[in-house]
């Protein structure tokens, strides 16, 4: 018998449910108490004694209401993690705090030839082949960073994930298991598409497609790349492309993000800390990619500096990128000169969307099926919103490009979006005489009368930061460039 009994939250009812089930003859087999709510399981009783001892439960003071399950939550949710896990393609292990093999899924058993079946406890130094592995699964384990480690079902990468007491110790560990094959197939997943290599960047104007070609040549190149381009323009995207087509493609991609990260957390995320390894050492074999390269601060240019310089030769490939050329960066004093000597060997030029305007079409196209097998529906872009689209100057690039899209595609319910659903005004038009000004003068002129209309419109930096597509920061940097005031 499984019993649900709701209660209110006083002392002592547990108890005197216990009792009347001594007093019944009924053996407690599984009991689950939670705030309001007793579930409990018997033996199998008879009819007649199931009714009297749910009557004899229902009087008990505080207790509100009895009533018959199939099975109690706790085990249900057993039974559903079961069969995940035994579901998994991964081998999936579970280790208690004496080293031995608790829980095996499928996976794991015939990948490490593994029977638990048996009288005797399975070991752990029974699935791995090389010397030192302990330490490797305390590594992986404290920095919560995957390693590579040999095992008896060959090379694997391995995370780990402790299961800690109320006191903070570890009592049992889960282990993770997976194939270089299918991380190498799953790794470049970027807004729900795969990416194999450069092939599926969408694209249609030649100069796009100059960067894509060059992009080749210098991928398989085993040297630092720097790719220069206004936020949006998906700077990550190609470096995560060029990475998957070097021979370093089935190692891992790291992506740090030097404008997000404070001094402190992104040098212990690179160097480790307390004995504990950080991803330069753990991901020697692999890339390692440094967004906004031009904020990273100083202290940790000159410790990558000297970190790289070293004559070890197995280290991670590494990759940048900044809004600007970083010589630039160099003569202003906001970066080390000998850690852009190290970085400035290759670079691509990633132009704005503004300058490749027959991309957007084949961008919209591409962005609005994806949202619709996303979200089960068939809109489509009428040729006035498109017409639109052509006509506005982006500042965000594609990624507000794809912002602005969601957001039609989210309110329409005509299944067609048309100008009006796109929340963008017409082209911003210059009121300033141009002629006498330079490209770099008349640029930066656009650039202020465009961040003051918006501004006006939005005088949150956070909110005028999100509609534009951009950072925060960035626009915090263009308002104080161009002495932006509110009206």
């Amino acid at each position: 018998m499984k019993l649900s009994i709701t209660t209110e939250n006083k002392l002592g009812i547990t108890d005197d449910i216990l009792a009347l089930l001594k007093a019944q003859q009924a053996d407690l087999k599984k009991l689950e108490v939670e705030d309001g709510k007793v579930y409990l399981q018997t033996q199998q009783l008879d009819k007649a004694t199931q009714g009297t001892l749910a009557s004899q439960i229902m009087r008990v003071p505080g207790v509100k209401w009895v009533n018959q399950i199939d099975v109690l939550p706790g085990v249900a949710t057993q039974q559903m993690l079961a069969s995940l896990m035994q579901v998994m393609p991964d081998p999936v292990l579970g280790v208690n705090s004496k080293g031995q093999i608790a829980y095996a899924n499928s996976a794991a058993e015939q990948r490490f030839n593994i029977n638990l079946s048996g009288s005797k406890p399975v070991p752990m130094h029974d699935v791995f082949t090389q010397s030192g592995w302990q330490e490797k699964l305390n590594a992986a384990a404290e920095s919560k960073l995957p390693v590579n480690i040999e095992t008896v079902g060959g090379t694997l990468l391995l995370e780990v994930q402790a299961i800690k007491a109320a006191g903070e110790k570890p009592v049992a560990a889960m282990l993770l298991f997976r194939d270089h094959e299918k991380i190498q197939a799953s790794s470049y997943v970027v807004q729900g598409e795969q990416i194999d290599g450069l092939k599926n960047l969408v694209y249609n104007s030649d100069s796009f497609g100059q960067t894509v070609q060059k992009a080749k040549r210098v991928a398989v190149v085993d040297a630092p790349i720097n790719i220069v381009g206004e936020p949006g323009t998906g700077k990550t995207l190609l470096a995560h492309a060029c990475h998957s087509l070097s021979d370093r493609g089935h190692h891992m991609f790291t992506v740090i993000d030097c404008q997000a990260m404070k001094a402190e957390p992104m040098e212990q995320l690179l160097f480790g800390r307390n004995n504990r390894p950080g991803v330069l050492d753990l991901n020697r074999e692999g890339t390692v990619f440094f967004s906004h390269v031009e904020f990273m601060p100083d202290h940790v240019q000159q410790k990558l500096s000297r970190f790289f310089n070293q004559d070890d030769k197995n280290n991670a490939r590494i990759m940048t990128s900044s809004a600007k050329r970083l010589g630039q960066y160099q003569e202003s004093g906001q970066m080390n000169s000998r850690w852009v000597e190290l970085i400035n060997v290759l670079r691509l030029n990633v132009l704005p969307l503004r300058e490749r305007l027959p991309d957007i079409e084949p961008l919209a196209v591409y962005f609005l099926q994806q949202m619709n097998r996303e979200m089960g529906r068939n809109t489509i872009l009428n040729d006035d919103a498109l017409s639109k689209m052509k006509r506005y100057y982006w500042p965000g690039n594609v990624s507000q490009l794809r912002q602005c899209l969601y957001k039609a595609v989210m309110v329409n319910r005509s299944g067609e979006i048309t100008a009006t659903d796109l929340d963008l005004d017409a082209a911003v038009s210059l009121s300033t005489e141009l002629e006498n000004l330079s490209l770099q003068e008349a640029v930066d002129e656009f650039e202020k009368q465009f961040m003051q209309h918006w501004y006006q419109k939005y005088p949150s930096t956070r909110k005028l930061a999100r509609q534009l597509g951009v950072s925060h920061t960035t626009v915090a940097q263009k308002i104080k460039k161009h002495n932006l005031k509110l009206n």
